[in-house]
């Protein structure tokens, strides 16, 4: 996989490629109706052989597949190929930011081996490109569940139904992207009657902007019963089998595990129930009374801001576990994503449920780990400001910010984007101080104590699936100097790269990443957040010309 997908985005002299992949001829149109339709047709072409959507979408792609690969590749610890599959990650990641900002050359140099194989096979670059980008995408989530299915704590039948559940939700889900992958374009409209008003159509293209003119195969004669499977594929029923599949596969890990030795688990536990009582959270302590209490980790130490138990609390009092909350944070999220892109785009079937189905994301539902709410206001927050509404947009990023510390670290980046904006994103931060406010006034000393100072403090771990993990293997010491450096270069490339949602979401992974790489402790769950903006920033780039959307109010 590489950033750089799409050399000039040209067909060949002959109009197409070779084997008959060239565009349908024009057809006439017959109503207001298909006349729209076919001037939205015409943009899309116009920007796919552009390059101007493939490019971007294979580099974002890319990333998010290395990253998946390397923290599903030991758990996400530290290891030869885990490590080197997430700097990949960071390196494209890094790559296609850029790109979106202005500077295609190291993605040009990177999309090298992509040209030189679509001459050999006598295709153009946007055609090879566009079918390696989905077809990684298909592998991932196919391949993934099925080869990497950890169990720390779970056991019994009801760990075997969380297994197999999310076995056949990846399935699905990668069968979905080989049947857009083979779906033939759209006839052109029928011609109209003689003297009726018709306008020249543009080249026929599948539902969606997803797929370029150069990816398309000709209508051909498969047979009824195919063509149905592959519609079915496609389609929204498919996307809801596969959401409850996952759901499915969710609620089975935590009835498999319900008291797993993790230090996580049991303080948001008693945290959220000691909501009920009063109980400020940065004074309680969480130990389960057995020898060897949580393999060492914390136990009287609350790491979070309060929100993430807060939002945590009616899941832990009407269903005695918080993890239902993070299990249903995922589905918004999915449905967000969802709400971003037309109902009947191609790459509909997966693009959103990459949120929620890749490799070990029931395991990192077992250990309890809080990032899916963090996934779920982000999401929200970026279908918000996309189309125009901006006062759930503000909430729910005020939300993210009460939740855990380093989405401040998105602060800038969301100053930045212009449909969100410096007002916006003042008033989301005031908000989210209000909401963190309780517990700051009760005790400052225990807030900073938990809240800040215990996170400044954490050792180097060699098993850290980081750039300062690896490094610490060898005795270099990686100092803050390094990390300012980084994460200046990082908002540089994001600042560029303002002006659109896939912009903010794609900045912001590489932001968070690039703290993630040169982080003391990092390990699965610090990648999910990243990945998720990954999935963001496809899912806007895909979705309709911001034209389709609301105004945006300033």
């Amino acid at each position: 996989m590489t950033a750089e997908t799409a050399g000039t985005g040209q067909q060949d002299a002959a109009g197409g490629p070779p084997g008959g992949d060239g565009v349908p001829e024009p057809a006439a149109v017959s109503t207001p109706a298909a006349a729209a339709e076919v001037a939205a047709a015409t943009e899309m072409v116009a920007a796919a052989e552009s390059g101007a959507l493939t490019r971007p979408l294979a580099g974002l792609v890319a990333a998010w597949c290395a990253l998946a690969v390397g923290i599903a590749a030991k758990d996400g610890r530290y290891g030869a190929w885990s490590i080197t599959a997430v700097l990949a990650g960071w390196g494209v990641a890094a790559v296609t930011v850029a790109l979106l900002g202005g500077s295609p050359g190291p993605a040009s140099w990177l999309g090298g081996p992509v040209r030189l194989a679509a001459r050999r096979l006598g295709r153009s670059t946007p055609w090879l490109s566009w079918r390696v980008t989905w077809v990684a995408v298909a592998l991932v989530v196919g391949l993934g569940p099925p080869l990497r299915h950890p169990r720390y704590y779970g056991t019994g039948w009801w760990a075997e139904v969380a297994d197999w559940c999310s076995i056949a939700a990846g399935l699905l889900a990668a069968a979905g992207v080989v049947a857009a992958l083979l779906a033939p374009p759209p006839r052109p409209a029928a011609p109209a009657p003689a003297g009726a008003l018709s306008t020249p159509a543009a080249p026929a293209v599948p539902a969606g902007p997803s797929r370029p003119p150069e990816a398309l195969e000709p209508p051909g004669t498969a047979a009824p019963a195919l063509a149905w499977a592959l519609d079915a594929l496609r389609g929204g029923r498919a996307f809801g089998v596969v959401v409850a599949l996952a759901a499915t596969a969710g609620v089975a890990t935590v009835i498999a595990a319900p008291d797993p030795r993790i230090d996580v688990f049991h303080l948001l536990q008693a945290s959220s129930r000691g909501l009920t009582d009063g109980v400020n959270m940065y004074h309680q302590v969480w130990l389960t009374g057995r020898p060897g209490d949580l393999h060492g980790g914390l136990v009287d130490v609350y790491p979070y801001l309060p929100a993430t138990s807060v939002l945590l609390a009616p899941f832990r009092l009407l269903l005695g576990d918080v993890r239902y909350g993070l299990l249903a944070a995922l589905v918004v999220a999915v449905y967000a994503v969802r709400a971003l892109g037309r109902r009947d785009a191609p790459w509909l079937p997966v693009v959103p449920l990459l949120v929620l189905v890749f490799p070990e994301s029931c395991y990192a539902l077992e250990q309890s780990w809080t990032e899916p709410l963090l996934v779920a206001c982000l999401a929200v927050m970026v279908w918000a400001a996309y189309g125009g509404r901006g006062a759930v947009a503000v909430v729910a990023f005020a939300v993210a910010l009460a939740s855990k510390q380093h989405v401040v670290l998105l602060v800038p980046v969301a100053a930045a984007w212009p449909a969100f904006g410096r007002r916006r994103t003042a008033a989301a931060c005031g908000l989210g101080l209000v909401l963190v406010a309780p517990w700051v006034l009760d005790d400052p000393g225990a807030f900073f104590h938990d809240a800040v100072r215990t996170n400044l403090s954490y050792p180097v771990l060699d098993h850290s699936l980081s750039v300062t993990g690896w490094a610490h293997h060898f005795g270099i010491s990686l100092g803050f100097g390094t990390t300012a450096v980084a994460l200046a270069a990082a908002y540089l490339l994001a600042w560029r790269a303002r002006g659109d949602a896939a912009g903010f979401a794609a900045g912001g992974a590489l932001v968070l990443l690039t703290v993630v790489e040169l982080n003391k402790q990092s390990f699965f769950n610090h990648y999910t957040l990243p990945m998720a903006l990954l999935v963001l920033a496809i899912a806007t780039t895909l979705a309709p010309p911001a034209t389709d959307r609301p105004p945006v109010p300033r």
